[in-house]
């Protein structure tokens, strides 16, 4: 049976003062521990009727729709440091603040960075478990409507990456795990650095629908579901 799962985020919207970042107009918004300037929003989307009637849960496809125009003004802006990074994140597998942050640097799934200098957690999950992800690299649009770096100015956003990496893997979990998360440049004050960064809000849809599975294969697939979902 075919149905449409929608998750919601909502506007944020950040406020520079004395090198301090408020929010000025956002719900459901925090910041990561351990990331001054790493922000996430987080929603579940509960699948536990589909549980109890012993239904696996696909998708066909996952798309994202955007509420408005994403911008950024600044006093200066270094081209170097100021980018804005943001990655949507649905998942089968709940991710804790360290594993969050390090979405940042390289997303979930792929085979992570190892230093065996450094004690890194990446998580105890694979391509499967991330029903959708999508990550982009944001920088101000300096061909049309921007005005120049090093004074006072404000832009459009627009994204020099841009990668998509959804596996749509079929799940017996019983929620799935949202995220949206952002990290932004370091606020600035009066006279330097970065004044406001707005992202509107966004829409993701996934085209789902549900299966009755083969014991055996339905069974594996809920207990994995089950071990994954109490490693955090």
């Amino acid at each position: 049976m075919d149905r449409q799962l929608v998750v919601e985020f909502p506007w944020l919207l950040l406020g520079a003062q004395e090198n301090v970042y408020s929010q000025r107009a956002s719900t459901d918004t925090r910041q990561i521990v351990g990331f001054t300037n790493g922000y996430v929003q987080e929603i579940k989307l509960d699948l536990s009727g589909y549980v109890q009637s012993d239904l696996t849960v696909g998708f066909r496809r996952s798309f994202e729709q955007s509420g408005g125009i994403e911008y950024i003004t600044w006093q200066t802006f270094d081209v170097e440091n100021d980018g804005i990074i943001e990655n949507v994140i649905i998942s089968s597998v709940p991710m804790n603040d360290a594993q969050l942050g390090l979405a940042f640097v390289s997303c979930p799934g792929f085979t992570p960075y190892n230093d065996p200098a450094i004690v890194l957690d990446w998580g105890n999950f694979n391509r499967t478990h991330i029903i959708h992800g999508h990550f982009r690299y944001l920088f101000p649009n300096s061909t049309i409507g921007s005005t120049a770096f090093n004074a006072k100015g404000a832009a459009a956003l627009m994204a020099i990456t841009d990668n998509e990496y959804s596996s749509l893997e079929p799940t017996a979990a019983d929620c799935l795990y949202c995220y949206r998360i952002i990290a932004v440049p370091t606020p600035g004050n009066e006279e330097a650095g970065i004044s406001t960064v707005s992202l509107p809000p966004k829409r993701v849809i996934l085209d789902a629908f549900t299966v009755e599975e083969p014991e055996l294969e339905y069974m594996m697939r809920l207990k994995r579901s089950y071990e994954l979902a109490n490693q955090v």
